[in-house]
């Protein structure tokens, strides 16, 4: 785990755009990033790609961030934006090859699954976005309700609500899934 002192020079580094500073940046934080990239998204290639996409993205914004910015939690709120553009893009990819497949009459399907999803993986890709963020930020980097409401941009208040009902669901899902 790294100090505090050493987020603070690295990201004073990262925004005098010294490259040994990305190194050290991307070295700290990407199984972190890799992790929630993963849980947010269910696809490995797809949480790399929006790590790397976070990666530069960070480097191209780190003058722009505040003095007083934690580079956790910058690094989370962008990788949360990269992987909300992903699941755009995926969902827009999904809805032109239904509409290819209505055109031409065939109503074959390529649902997306992964065989390595059990159990409370798989209740948290079933969340809706802002409660599979909050469950992340809050459970699996063991961020404080203060460190996820900086990083998602959101009122603390807002977090605590967003973490009881993503509970209260993820507990409905798995109970359900017990079931069956």
């Amino acid at each position: 785990m790294t100090s505090k002192d050493d987020n603070v020079r690295m990201f004073q580094g990262l925004r005098r755009g010294r490259a040994e500073a990305l190194t050290m940046v991307v070295e700290t934080y990407s199984p972190i990033l890799i992790r929630a990239a993963w849980l947010y998204l269910a696809d490995a290639h797809a949480a790399e790609d929006a790590v790397q996409e976070t990666f530069l993205a960070a480097w191209d914004g780190a003058k722009r961030a505040g003095n007083h910015t934690s580079l956790k939690g910058w690094l989370l709120g962008i990788l949360t934006n990269r992987c909300r553009k992903h699941i755009r893009a995926a969902n827009r990819r999904r809805k032109r090859e239904q509409r290819f497949r209505e055109r031409n009459g065939t109503s074959e399907t390529h649902g997306i699954s992964d065989p390595r999803l059990d159990g409370l993986q798989n209740a948290i890709v079933q969340l809706d976005s802002r409660l599979r963020e909050v469950v992340i930020f809050r459970y699996w980097q063991d961020m404080s309700v203060q460190e996820t409401a900086a990083a998602l941009g959101i009122p603390e208040g807002t977090v605590k609500s967003r973490t009881s009902t993503a509970i209260g669901r993820l507990r409905e899902i798995m109970e359900t899934r017990d079931k069956q």
